[in-house]
């Protein structure tokens, strides 16, 4: 199927959002904002289903990274040197495994948005945008702000709705077991040796 073919299937899915209202402004906006919303939901749909194939990869990654960074701090707090510097060094390199992991993670959400532009060069290659100081611009000029605004508000309400509460629920039982500590923990922690008392003598 080639390019036209699919902006041709999905036009009707799109188009009819920016035929909403009389005011051919507002009748964008809305089309846009439905544009950047089904980009955004299928994208976090995407990024859960890459997710979940690769489950066993991310959990065994994340744990990694946890239990190297609490091996450094207890021994940080016993004052082991050595011990602390193999364990900071095992550890660094997990988290930068799993920094680089989220990121490929999240890259696996963005496919959608080339076809969104695509579609909109497709729709609305004819019309002139223009903005104030700007002249002449293009779609994805208009589009990739609005896909990134919608992204962040879109993050906002994600934790209540059931789906993907779902998946962040099914994600935390994933990764679950040791937590992550910190400075704070570590002064808390009743296994960190503690420094003897002075003795006072009798006046």
């Amino acid at each position: 199927m080639t390019g036209t073919a699919v902006y041709q299937f999905l036009d009707p899915w799109l188009i009819w959002t920016f035929r909403l209202g009389d005011n051919p402004h507002v009748g964008f906006a809305i089309g846009l904002f439905w544009l950047c919303l089904l980009t955004t939901v299928i994208g976090e749909l995407c990024m859960a289903g890459v997710y979940f194939l690769n489950k066993k990869h991310f959990a065994a990654i994340n744990k990694d990274m946890v239990s190297h960074h609490n091996l450094s701090l207890k021994a940080l707090g016993a004052k082991d040197k050595t011990a602390w510097k193999a364990c900071n060094s095992i550890a660094n390199d997990a988290f930068g495994k799993n920094f680089f992991s989220r990121i490929a993670l999240f890259a696996s959400s963005l496919w959608v948005v080339p076809f969104a532009i695509g579609w909109l060069y497709f729709r609305f290659s004819s019309v002139d945008f223009a903005l104030p100081y700007l002249g002449q611009i293009g779609v994805s000029f208009i589009f990739i702000p609005a896909y990134i605004l919608t992204r962040v508000l879109f993050s906002r309400v994600k934790p209540v709705l059931p789906v993907f509460r779902s998946i962040k629920r099914r994600i935390s039982e994933n990764e679950g077991g040791e937590v992550l500590m910190n400075y704070m923990d570590l002064a808390a922690d009743p296994d960190r040796p503690q420094a003897a008392s002075p003795v006072h003598g009798n006046p």
